[in-house]
C-alpha cells in the first residue's frame, strides 16, 4: 500500500509510543486470560467454506496474547501480527513454545504448528506474507482502538486487500466521553464504526456494556460514562 509521507510520519510515531510500552512494562491492555468476549462470540466467526477447505484467522496487534494458542483449536490457520519484536518473544516463552524461524521480506515468521507469527509493520502487509493462504476471520480486540482515527481508513482498506469474500471481522471497541482524555485506547463511538465500514455487507452489535465501574483510570480522570461494544460485521 503506497502511503503518503505526512502519513508515514504519524505512523513512525505512533510505532514509538507501541514500542516505548513495551519496553517500559505499560501494558494494561494485556489480558493474561483468553478474552472472554471471544470466547463468548466465537460462534459469530463460523465460515461457511467447504469442509475440506483451509479456515484462516487473522490476528492484528496480537502482542502476547493467549488468544492465539486458543484460536488453534477453531481455525486450520491462525496468523498473528505483532510489531514489537519483545511482545513475540515473551508470547513463546510465556508459553514454552520453540518455532521456527524465517525471514520473509520485512517480516520476521515465527512458526509452530497451525500458527505464525509475523513480527513487523502489519501495514506493510500484503497477500505474499500470507503465502496467499485466504483470510475468512479476523478478530481485533484492541488493535483499531490502538490506532489514532488519522490511521482508521488506511486499517480498514489493509483488511481489504487481504481477506476472502464474504470474511467476518469480531471487533471489540471502546468508546467514552469526549474531550477528557487522549488515548491510546482511542474512544470509537458506534456512529464512527458504521461509518468506516458502510461499505460491507453487515453490521451487528452484539454486545455493549458499561465499563466505568471496572476503570479506576477512566474513573480517576474524570470521566462520566465509558463503554465495551462487541460487533461483527461481515465483509462483501
Amino acid at each position: 500500500m503506497a502511503f503518503s509521507a505526512s502519513w508515514q510520519r504519524d505512523l513512525r510515531q505512533e510505532q514509538q509510543q507501541w514500542w516505548a510500552r513495551w519496553q517500559e512494562g505499560h501494558i494494561g491492555f494485556h489480558l493474561s486470560e483468553v478474552n472472554p468476549l471471544l470466547i463468548r462470540h466465537i460462534h459469530s466467526l463460523a465460515t461457511n467454506t467447504h469442509p475440506n477447505e483451509r479456515s484462516c484467522i487473522l490476528v492484528p496487534l496480537c502482542g502476547k496474547s493467549k488468544d492465539l494458542i486458543w484460536l488453534q483449536s477453531h481455525f486450520h490457520q491462525v496468523i498473528g501480527v505483532e510489531l514489537v519484536p519483545q511482545a513475540v518473544e515473551a508470547f513463546f516463552e510465556e508459553n514454552q513454545i520453540t518455532p521456527t524461524y524465517s525471514l520473509r521480506d520485512s517480516f520476521a515468521t515465527y512458526l509452530h504448528d497451525n500458527l505464525a507469527l509475523l513480527q513487523g509493520d502489519i501495514f506493510q502487509m500484503s497477500s505474499k506474507h500470507l503465502e496467499d493462504q485466504p483470510i475468512q476471520a479476523i478478530f481485533d480486540r484492541a488493535s483499531l482502538i490502538a490506532l489514532p482515527n488519522k490511521l482508521w481508513k488506511n486499517y480498514v482498506e489493509l483488511f481489504c486487500s487481504l481477506i476472502s469474500p464474504s470474511a467476518k471481522l469480531l471487533l471489540v471497541t471502546l468508546a467514552y466521553e469526549e474531550g477528557v482524555i487522549s488515548g491510546p485506547p482511542h474512544s470509537i463511538p458506534e456512529n464512527k464504526i458504521f461509518e468506516l465500514f458502510a461499505f460491507t455487507t453487515n453490521i451487528e452489535l452484539l454486545e455493549k456494556r458499561d465499563i466505568l465501574p471496572e476503570s479506576p483510570n477512566f474513573q480517576k480522570a474524570g470521566l462520566r460514562w465509558a463503554y465495551e461494544a462487541v460487533y461483527l460485521i461481515t465483509f462483501p
